[in-house]
C-alpha cells in the first residue's frame, strides 16, 4: 500500500555535493506537486545552501557547517576538525529538529554522517537505501530502497517519490536563478566582448577529484577548435584556487578565452551556464547543472560510472575509453590512464554528435 505525505512535516537529508543536490531536485519537485500541503525542509551543507535558495515550494533550508570526515586522503588534523564539526552540527540541528517535529525523513545521501542527522529525528519514519554505505541503514527504520548503480542516480532517487504515489514520468529540475544574478552575469560577459547572439561554450576543466583531470593541452586544443570552427567564445569557470590552472589552459590556446574562476557565487555560476549553448568538460557538478538547465553536454568520464551519474535525459554526450580499471571511483590516481587516453578528436567527434541541429553551433563558421 502506498503511503501518504499529506499534511506531514518532511525533512530531506542530502548534505552535498553540488551535483548530487541537483540530482535530488526532481524527487523534491514530484513530492511537492503531489503533496502541496506537506511541509518540506532540506538539510544541506552550509556552503551549498545558495543552490536551494528561492526554490519554489521548498518551505525551509536548514544549513549545517561540515567538513569531510570520510575522505581517506585528509590529514589527521583535518579529519579531527571535520569530526568535531560533525558533532557540533549534530548538536545544533538536534535543537532545530525538536522544534520542527519532523514526521518523515528522506535520507538520500547514504553515509553514516547523513544517517546520524536522520537518526536525530527518533520519532520520524526514516527512509533510505538499504544497501547504502558505512552501515548507515542501521540508523533508519524504513530502509526500503535499493541503490542500483546500473541506473542513473535521478531514477534511483525517484524511488522515494514513487513510494509515496507521485508520478515520475516527467522529470524537471526546479533551479532558481534570480534576475539580478542573470543581469550581473550578462554585464560580465558583455565586458568580455560577448555580442548578442554570439555562441558561448562552457568548458569545465576541473573537478574535486584529482583522478578526473584531463590535460591542459587537450582542453586548449578543443577550445581552439570550437573558436575556429564555429566562431564561439569559450568560458572557463572554477574556484578561486583553480585560477592558475585555468590560466594555464588559456596560455596554451591560440585564441582568447574568458576565465571566470572565483568571480561568481552559485547563482551567478548558474546564470553564466544558462547563457551557454554547450557544456564541454569533466564529470562534475557543473555538468549536472548544465543538464538541469537544458544545456547539451559533452562530458569526459574516467573513474566514475556514466550509468550512475552521466548527463541525464540526453542521448550520448559521454567520452570515455575502455580500460580494465574504469570505473574505479577513486579520487586520486597516479596514472589516470582512463582520462589521459582520451584524445581531443574523440571529444570533438562526440560534440558534433550531440549538438546535431539543435544548437547555434550546428552551422560551422563560414558554412
Amino acid at each position: 500500500m502506498r503511503e501518504s505525505l499529506a499534511g506531514k512535516r518532511v525533512l530531506i537529508v542530502r548534505l552535498s555535493s553540488l551535483g548530487d543536490l541537483i540530482l535530488v531536485l526532481p524527487t523534491f519537485k514530484a513530492l511537492r506537486d503531489r503533496y502541496p500541503d506537506a511541509y518540506i525542509a532540506w538539510l544541506v551543507q552550509d556552503s551549498l545552501k545558495e543552490l536551494l535558495e528561492g526554490t519554489e515550494g521548498l518551505d525551509e533550508i536548514i544549513p549545517v557547517r561540515l567538513l569531510s570526515v570520510t575522505d581517506k586522503y585528509a590529514s589527521p588534523g583535518r579529519w579531527f576538525q571535520g569530526l568535531r564539526g560533525l558533532v557540533q552540527g549534530l548538536l545544533e540541528t538536534a535543537k532545530v529538529f525538536r522544534q520542527r517535529g519532523f514526521e518523515v525523513v528522506l535520507e538520500f545521501q547514504g553515509l553514516m554522517k547523513s544517517a546520524l542527522f536522520a537518526f536525530l529525528n527518533r520519532k520520524a519514519s526514516r527512509y533510505g537505501f538499504r544497501n547504502a554505505r558505512e552501515l548507515s541503514p542501521l540508523l533508519l527504520n524504513r530502509p526500503l530502497f535499493i541503490r542500483d548503480k546500473g541506473r542513473h542516480a535521478v531514477d534511483n532517487y525517484l524511488q522515494f517519490a514513487a513510494h509515496f504515489g507521485c508520478p515520475t514520468a516527467e522529470v524537471s529540475f526546479p533551479l532558481h536563478i534570480p534576475k539580478e544574478a542573470q543581469d550581473r552575469m550578462d554585464r560580465l560577459l558583455a565586458s568580455h566582448g560577448l555580442k548578442e547572439g554570439e555562441p558561448l561554450i562552457f568548458i569545465c576543466a576541473t573537478a574535486r577529484w584529482q583522478s578526473k583531470f584531463w590535460h591542459q593541452e587537450g582542453f586548449a586544443r578543443v577550445a581552439d577548435e570550437l573558436v575556429e570552427r564555429y566562431g564561439a567564445k569559450v568560458l572557463f569557470s572554477g574556484l578561486p584556487a583553480e585560477r592558475a590552472y585555468l590560466d594555464g589552459i588559456r596560455a596554451r590556446m591560440r585564441h582568447g578565452a574568458i576565465v571566470a574562476a572565483g568571480l561568481t557565487g552559485i547563482k551567478d555560476f548558474l546564470a553564466l551556464l544558462r547563457r551557454c549553448c554547450l557544456y564541454v568538460g569533466v564529470d562534475s557538478g557543473a555538468m549536472h547543472a548544465a543538464r538541469a538547465l537544458g544545456v547539451p553536454v559533452v562530458a569526459l568520464f574516467g573513474p566514475s560510472d556514466p550509468r550512475w551519474i552521466g548527463p541525464y535525459g540526453q542521448r550520448g554526450g559521454v567520452v570515455r575509453v575502455d580500460v580494465p580499471c574504469s570505473p574505479c571511483n577513486r579520487r586520486r590516481c597516479r596514472q589516470r590512464t582512463c582520462m589521459l587516453e582520451i584524445t581531443p578528436q574523440m571529444v570533438l567527434e562526440e560534440m558534433e554528435r550531440v549538438i546535431g541541429r539543435r544548437s547555434p553551433l550546428a552551422e560551422p563558421r563560414g558554412a
